[in-house]
């Protein structure tokens, strides 16, 4: 909660990802329409609602219906921590208290996990509706004489339930496939189990399907051709645009650097291997390699791979992880790691302090709050720690890497990355509130948006297709366009000129032109 919960408003929309989630509850907001909101006054969101609900919510209750960047990125913030806490629960009870610990901390500020979880974006809420019914299910499976059954799972059903509000129907189905495998290693017979996990997992689209329908109800056919395609169509690899296609050894190259900084002390601890003893894999080990490799085989299917799809099997790739950094025979290399991340605790301040106090033209940086430089000063104070004081090598890394996310997140982040936020373009365009601000589209791109001026403008943004229509506006309007638009017949009747060279959105120069 300290890593992740003070420091969500600091770092300002600076992609084009993280705003395209906020307008959608922007425009839930403002418009009313909690089932299917259309931002640039045309589009449609590509994904169920449940995240753009919880922001909506959020923003509704604490902020007078206005959503800001703290917001936004609460429910992923709010999705880890619950992630985390269950793990724990987990852990605890197969392996005990400093397992269950190691854990927890290794899991979260392994880079991918650490990323989704302060970002507004949908995967760390999908995450955290998938594993947790792993755990819950696992749970049922191992205490056949606990009580609350019903309870359970009641509660597996609501937690899958939102998976597919958040994603779609993969979000019940991927879990429950985990699952079923896991059951039948476990010696359970494939029709009951195939019965049970199927049943659950269609049981978890019930409630969706309502939405779906209304959704149906009110976008017509081009709402079904667009849920067909996310769904159904990035699987198979038949959508009409090219999106994020790799080959099949990405996931696993993503998986190795959405691991960092543990891949590293992984790779110091194989040259231990040879001394580690060999036991059979308990039930828990069992569960974390069943689902591990379940989850990064199913995506190896799709043409469409993205690093954050891998999300779910990190909690169970941790548990190998912590295995490796709870064991006997790494306490050599643990100590080599622990050394280097306390020279890193040092030097990354360091550096930082001397590239804010002799600026550089190529990295402008912000100016950090004071609370910023404090908790750039935990990670120097803990490496100096470890040099003076040997003791513990696993108590001391965990904290150290703990403390330099601390210093990025608090710090470095929004100092780095506040300059280059297209919210500083704000003064520049001065539009008031009743002047219009258009978009031009260029005939070969009919999707640039740019989300992140629209989010800050309110959704105010509207696409247009040509000159001659934005010149049917009236004076003040605003016109925007990407360097290589065609702005011919533009000149006579706007002032205009470059908004910025480089854009958040689309990393390209950006036109600014005034109707006078």
């Amino acid at each position: 909660m300290l890593l992740l919960l003070p420091w969500l408003g600091e770092t300002w929309f600076n992609s084009k990802g993280e705003p395209r989630e906020a307008i959608v509850a922007v425009t839930m907001l403002q418009s009313g329409d909690w089932v299917l909101p259309l931002s640039f006054g045309s589009d449609m969101p590509y994904k169920p609602p449940l995240l753009a609900w919880m922001i909506a919510a959020a923003a509704w209750l604490f902020n007078g219906g206005v959503v800001n960047e703290y917001l936004s990125r609460l429910p992923s913030a709010l999705a880890a921590i619950a992630l985390i806490m269950a793990g724990f629960a987990w852990a605890r009870r197969e392996r005990g208290d400093r397992f269950a610990i190691v854990m927890s901390i290794v899991t979260l500020t392994c880079f991918e996990v650490f990323r989704a979880a302060m970002a507004c974006r949908v995967d760390m809420v999908l995450t955290a509706c998938m594993v947790i019914p792993v755990y819950i299910l696992y749970r049922i499976r191992e205490d056949r004489r606990g009580k609350g059954k019903f309870a359970q799972w009641l509660a597996a059903w609501a937690l899958l339930t939102g998976a597919v509000l958040a994603k779609g129907p993969v979000g019940s189905l991927l879990p429950c496939m985990a699952m079923g495998i896991f059951f039948l290693f476990r010696g359970e017979r494939f029709f009951p189990t195939l019965l049970r996990m199927l049943s659950l997992a269609l049981a978890a689209m019930l409630l969706p399907a309502v939405w779906y329908y209304a959704a149906w109800l009110r976008g017509g056919d081009a709402f079904l051709d667009l849920m067909l395609e996310e769904n159904i169509g990035r699987l198979t690899g038949q959508m009409s645009y090219e999106s994020h296609e790799q080959p099949f050894y990405y996931n696993f190259i993503t998986l190795i650097a959405g691991c960092l900084p543990w891949t590293l002390m992984v790779l110091m601890a194989a040259t231990t291997l040879r001394k580690a003893r060999r036991t059979p894999l308990k039930p828990a080990g069992m569960l974390a390699l069943t689902v591990a490799v379940a989850v990064v085989a199913f995506y190896c299917i799709p043409s469409s791979k993205r690093s954050v799809y891998l999300l779910p099997a990190y909690p169970f790739v941790c548990y190998a992880i912590a295995s490796i950094a709870d064991s006997e025979t790494a306490r050599r290399p643990l100590k080599w790691f622990t050394w280097l991340f306390s020279v890193l605790a040092i030097a990354v301040p360091l550096v930082f302090t001397a590239l804010y106090i002799f600026p550089q033209p190529a990295l402008p940086l912000a100016a950090p709050h004071w609370y910023g430089w404090i908790a750039l000063a935990v990670p120097p104070a803990l490496g100096i720690a470890w040099m003076i004081n040997r003791h513990s090598p696993a108590g001391h890394l965990l904290l150290t890497v703990w403390s330099l996310y601390l210093a990025y997140i608090a710090c470095v982040m929004p100092a780095v990355l506040n300059p280059r936020s297209d919210r500083n373009l704000i003064p520049t365009i001065d539009a008031g509130a009743d002047t219009a601000i258009l978009i031009l589209q260029p005939p070969a791109d009919n999707k640039y948006r740019l989300f992140t001026l629209d989010f800050y403008y309110n959704d105010r943004l509207r696409p247009v297709e040509n000159v001659q229509e934005a010149g049917r506006y009236p004076r003040g309007t605003v016109l925007l366009y990407p360097h290589y638009a065609d702005t011919t017949g533009l000149t006579p009747g706007f002032t205009h000129g470059t908004l910025t060279p480089r854009g958040c959105d689309h990393r390209h120069a950006l036109g600014f032109a005034r109707k006078k």
